[in-house]
């Protein structure tokens, strides 16, 4: 229980031999990201090897990003580490100093920092034409655990915007620019006085509510990079409706307080660039090739006014040879840890998913900072066997300094490469081989040769039916030219119609008697076919007669034409019973 009183009094002790000369703080409010710079003068009263650098709480908890260097000294970054402080309220942060500070003698550190979303919109919602106000809260002293001999502060506000009211703190002084708070002199440690500074910022607010990056690298030269990306304007919020016609008409241009395009800024050698959401393919964007990256100009479907959001997708392809480098089996991929997605923005959530090449081992991960890996993943795409591994990193809270080259080692032989063009043609070579084999085996069932043969009776029945049933209608034709022929007295006609007839019958006999011939090994059945044979002769005599009658009758419907329909009538029952017992 008395651990950590006894470490706040050790390092309250050790905050009692230093002191601060002098504290230069600027506090940038021109975007949405408050940027804050601090050049502060330490003075040691002993021997110390680091000093500490104090934010409020508040802050603190909002902070994305920070970093210290002495103070003129070009590329100059020191260590900086979170640490406890002894007064509630406030964070420290200790700083590593490139040497020991010597009893007497003092080094000046810059100290800067970023802290989001600690802005807040007042009023909290504006109509479309409205411009959008803002307040901070923050402190007229700059947070310090030492004593600070003098200090000031200074607030910068976006140029041209308009300062609505500030909190008054003697001595200060106010300007386009901002607010000037002090200089104070002698301030105790951990002193504060509060302060509110309201005024115009119409950048718009845009935060990235979530980034999902996935980096999949071909070892066939390729490395393919997608991101999906929700964004969210997080200002004052649109009251009423849009109306695109007053947005076409204000003339604030770049000073409305809403998203209508923004610039992406890619790698040199992006190519195979594609930009769409959820309905397809968004064609209001623009490519610039530069020296040193590619940049896309986005334009959303719909520009973003406070409280809206949406979400897109940014993909395109590397050649690996600028960004995978190799020694032996031993690989490196060094890439940034995500693009520059617009000016000022807030990624509240970001997700990084490197797929390796599959059979990747041995994998080694370099950060320029802090950066959570979750465990890994594994993916299957064309050809794979096993799986490929995944690298998932994710980290919170991310602004434009965190645009920073990441490192991912690992090993991979060689011979691996060749798995996947190995795989395609063994499955091409089987799939031929299959088909070869398959081409020359017969699939044919074996039939009963009993089933078969009364299958190809049934078949000789039936065709012996269909030709008796065109011969019988013949007969019918003749007897109907015969009616006419009472008419007309046309004999040629009715000879014509008889001799057609004869032919017609010619044919189908000689058709019923090659038909008959193969019913021969069926005795039954065939002499049942040729008493249809005997049937058919019996009505050419009827039909002789019927003719001769016809000739001599002078009557239209004489008593021959009656016994003659009944002939032919009697003789197709017959032959219908004889087929139908067959």
């Amino acid at each position: 229980m008395r651990v950590i009183p006894l470490l706040l009094l050790v390092v309250t002790g050790s905050l009692a031999n230093v002191k601060i000369t002098n504290l230069d703080r600027t506090v940038d409010l021109s975007t949405q990201i408050v940027k804050g710079t601090s050049v502060i003068s330490y003075e040691s009263e002993s021997t110390v090897s680091d000093v500490f650098f104090t934010l409020a709480e508040n802050e603190a908890e909002k902070l994305a990003y920070i970093t210290a260097g002495e103070n003129g000294v070009k590329d100059s970054k020191l260590k900086v580490v979170k640490d406890k402080s002894p007064k509630e309220g406030f964070v420290n942060f200790k700083i590593a100093l490139p040497k020991p500070l010597q009893k007497g003698s003092s080094a000046t550190i810059k100290v800067e920092y970023k802290v989001t979303q600690v802005l807040t919109a007042l009023p909290a919602k504006i109509t479309q034409l409205e411009n959008q106000f803002v307040f901070y809260d923050g402190s007229a002293y700059a947070p310090s655990a030492y004593t600070v001999t003098k200090q000031k502060t200074v607030v910068k506000i976006p140029s041209g915007s308009k300062l609505q009211s500030h909190t008054n703190v003697s001595p200060s002084s106010k300007d386009s620019a901002g607010v000037t708070y002090g200089p104070f002199e002698n301030q105790e440690p951990f002193a504060e006085k509060f302060v509110r500074v309201h005024y115009e910022n119409n950048s718009p607010f845009i935060v990235a509510t979530n980034v999902e990056r996935l980096i999949e690298i071909s070892h066939w030269g390729n490395i393919a990079v997608e991101e999906k990306i929700e964004i969210i304007h997080r200002g004052a919020k649109l009251d009423g409706p849009f109306s695109r016609l007053d947005y076409q008409m204000d003339r604030r241009g770049g000073k409305i307080p809403a998203l209508q395009k923004f610039k992406t800024v890619l790698p040199a050698a992006a190519k195979d660039i594609y930009y769409r959401d959820v309905i397809g393919n968004i064609s209001t964007s623009d490519v610039q090739l530069r020296k040193s990256s590619v940049d896309v100009e986005i334009r959303p479907r719909f520009p973003l006014f406070g409280g809206w959001k949406t979400t897109y997708i940014l993909g395109y392809n590397l050649p690996s040879s600028e960004h995978l480098y190799s020694k032996g089996i031993n690989y490196g991929l060094k890439m940034k840890l995500y693009d520059h997605i617009m000016d000022n923005l807030v990624v509240e959530k970001l997700a990084v998913k490197i797929v390796l090449p599959e059979t990747a081992r041995n994998v080694k991960l370099a950060t320029p900072y802090s950066v959570e890996r979750r465990p890994d993943e594994s993916i299957a795409t064309y050809l794979d066997t096993i799986g490929r591994t995944v690298i998932v990193l994710q980290k919170d809270n991310l602004v434009d300094s965190h645009i920073q080259p990441f490192t991912v080692y690992y090993d991979f032989d060689y011979h691996n490469l060749l798995r996947e063009p190995f795989l395609a043609s063994a499955f091409f070579f089987l799939l031929f081989l299959l088909i070869i084999i398959y081409s020359h085996l017969d699939f044919t069932i074996v039939s009963d040769p009993a089933k078969e043969a009364r299958d190809q009776a049934q078949g000789n029945i039936d065709e012996i039916q269909r030709l008796v049933d065109k011969r019988l209608r013949t007969y019918d034709h003749v007897a109907e030219a015969a009616r006419q022929y009472k008419s007309s007295r046309d004999e040629s006609a009715l000879n014509g119609a008889k001799a057609k007839a004869d032919n017609v019958r010619a044919e189908l006999n000689d058709s019923i008697s090659r038909v008959l011939a193969s019913l021969k090994g069926q005795q039954d059945v065939y002499e049942k076919v040729l008493d249809l044979s005997k049937y058919d002769s019996q009505l050419k005599d009827a039909e002789t007669n019927y003719l001769a009658a016809v000739k001599r009758s002078t009557t239209k419907d004489g008593p021959e034409d009656k016994a003659h329909a009944t002939k032919i009538s009697e003789t197709r029952v017959r032959s219908e019973s004889i087929l139908t017992s067959l």
